[in-house]
């Protein structure tokens, strides 16, 4: 998902072979991720935060674009992707 501005703000969590797939997986995250629990964790190199999006069963379903220096922005970025969320499910249309 990018914002209007044209930065890549999260990504999937899965790779896709087919757009179709893709497509259907994030529409499926549009209508799921109230249900879904938002997380903010180390890197795994440990310098750095990542916050992830996942379903009940424990499944990642999107992840940051990028690591965030402090605990308090990669908050505020995984709140701003919900809120991307929130106004993409009002959207009606087309893709591409």
């Amino acid at each position: 998902m990018t914002a209007q501005n044209g930065r890549v703000v999260a990504v999937s969590a899965h790779a896709f072979a087919e757009y179709g797939d893709c497509r259907d997986a994030f529409e499926e995250l549009q209508a799921e991720y109230p249900k879904q629990t938002g997380a903010v964790q180390h890197t795994p190199s440990g310098n750095g935060w990542v916050w992830l999006l996942r379903r009940a069963d424990g499944r990642a379903t999107a992840v940051a674009a990028r690591a965030y220096e402090r605990h308090s922005t990669c908050r505020a970025a995984l709140e701003r992707f919900l809120s991307l969320l929130r106004e993409a499910g009002d959207v009606t249309g087309s893709c591409p």
